[in-house]
């Protein structure tokens, strides 16, 4: 007769080398689920910080929406490329994505103090230059707050793409949907509690969020570097003879022709670039629209976005089940097309703080769908050995056409009268073409095997994938 402890059997969960009981995978969601909550604290001061700031220094909308986006968008396609390949290759004691991490999160957390003290950096140096060039104290902000947004918008591409990346290393496929499930609910709950009790201080003690922030976030990301542990990786493929400045030329020029090649890929890339182009719009004017064109202060506005929030904390527990259940790739076309009727919506009918405060709340649940099942669509689509390269294609090429189309958003709400309530208009155009090539997407991926039996497709530069 078995006793007791023979009959119970011991579960494990895998991903390359790495193996996991139920404690020890706990042990990691909570190390990495800390650090995307931080990550989502200091991302919501600094894209809410930007927009007031600049506004305050009588900025253009142009500017603000190149600093707002194109910036990160430069950085994205001129950096990204080879340092998705430089990932993927590296090994070393402390992993492949782990590296990246360390060396970013310190540099952020000084920039981000830096945009606190600009009024004190740059009365400094007017005191140095002004007197003799005449620039105006307002001119230097805006070149001290530029400098600081272009190292921070590199820096950011840098971290984000080597947490997504380590995510999909050490990250079991069985879990991964409960786990990004929990992943968004935590940054929900971290975007809540920054709106609902800290956002009325973003103009009023931006060196004090600044520094507090800052500090958070370093701290959780040192203790990712040191309490998250990478497996094994194969031997990378030998590196081609010559210059390290022609392999980089040769590996950027190769990185977007294996990344476009492929038909699936492309079109989901169509659809970053049209969706990221869209929330832009939205995104870099709507606190604008909120403040200065409805009247809402910062205090009532910051409420509004926490319940925003708070909607969609709630709604990721049952998105979590849809995305297990009905295919995420089904989930992100139809939260597409909810998207952009929302802000269509958003265009028409709101007027007041109670309008804004209906279309926050609506907004969230589609916003949520997409979230979460796009997440995981980027998880299944990309091959594994190399996902650090075709993964990071998304935001290469999706936010380096920030460049053009932030400048374009600039541009149009100018033309179209300098008001804000047209930036919905503009994402509402964009949002609905995204979903042609999202339906090519939905088409191609049942056609490669579908919920059940998809493969990743490889370019024709590589017949077979090493696994690991």
């Amino acid at each position: 007769m078995e006793t007791e402890a023979q009959t119970l059997e011991v579960k494990f969960y895998r991903v390359g080398t790495l193996r996991y009981t139920v404690g020890a995978l706990a042990v990691v969601f909570t190390w990495l689920l800390w650090g995307d909550f931080c990550n989502t604290i200091y991302g919501t001061l600094f894209g809410n910080f930007l927009p007031l700031f600049l506004h305050g220094l009588k900025a253009s909308n142009t500017l603000i929406a190149f600093l707002s986006n194109g910036v990160g968008g430069a950085t994205n396609i001129l950096l990204l490329p080879n340092i998705s390949i430089w990932s993927d290759r590296h090994r070393g004691r402390w992993g492949r994505r782990i590296p990246f991490l360390f060396w970013s999160a310190p540099i952020l957390t000084v920039d981000l103090i830096g945009m606190g003290y600009t009024p004190n950096l740059a009365s400094w140096l007017h005191g140095v230059i002004g007197p003799l060039h005449g620039i105006s104290p307002t001119a230097i902000a805006l070149g001290v707050f530029s400098a600081l947004v272009l190292v921070a918008a590199a820096l950011q591409m840098v971290l984000i793409n080597a947490y997504n990346f380590l995510l999909r290393d050490v990250v079991p496929q069985e879990v991964m949907p409960w786990f990004l499930m929990l992943f968004r609910v935590v940054g929900v709950l971290s975007g809540f509690l920054f709106q609902f009790f800290f956002f009325r201080y973003i103009m009023a003690h931006p060196k004090v969020l600044c520094i507090g922030v800052g500090l958070l976030f370093l701290t959780s990301f040192l203790l990712i570097c040191w309490r998250v542990r990478e497996g094994d990786y194969p031997p990378p493929p030998a590196r081609p003879a010559g210059s390290a400045v022609l392999n980089a030329l040769s590996s950027y020029r190769r990185y977007f022709r294996e990344c476009l090649s492929i038909r699936i890929y492309r079109n989901y890339i169509f659809v970053f670039i049209l969706l990221l182009a869209g929330s832009a719009a939205a995104g870099a004017f709507g606190v604008l629209f909120g403040i200065k064109t409805l009247g809402i202060s910062a205090g009532a506005y910051g409420k509004i976005a926490a319940l925003g929030t708070l909607v969609s904390g709630v709604t990721y527990l049952p998105m979590g089940y849809v995305c297990k259940h009905w295919h995420a790739v089904g989930v992100s076309l139809v939260a597409l097309i909810l998207m952009a009727l929302g802000q269509a919506a958003c265009f028409f009918l709101v007027w007041n703080q109670t309008g804004w405060l209906v279309y926050s709340l609506a907004a969230a649940i589609p916003g949520v769908g997409w979230g979460l099942a796009s997440f995981l669509v980027m998880m299944e689509l990309f091959p594994a050995a190399s996902f650090g390269q075709f993964s990071s294609s998304l935001n290469a090429i999706g936010y380096g056409s920030m460049v053009v189309t932030s400048l374009f958003n600039g541009l149009a709400i100018g033309w179209l009268g300098g008001s804000y309530r047209m930036a919905f208009l503009l994402s509402f155009i964009f949002f609905a073409a995204a979903i042609v090539p999202m339906v090519w997407v939905y088409r191609d991926w049942k056609r490669h095997g579908g919920p059940d039996h998809y493969v990743p497709p490889l370019p024709p530069s590589r017949e077979v994938e090493i696994p690991f």
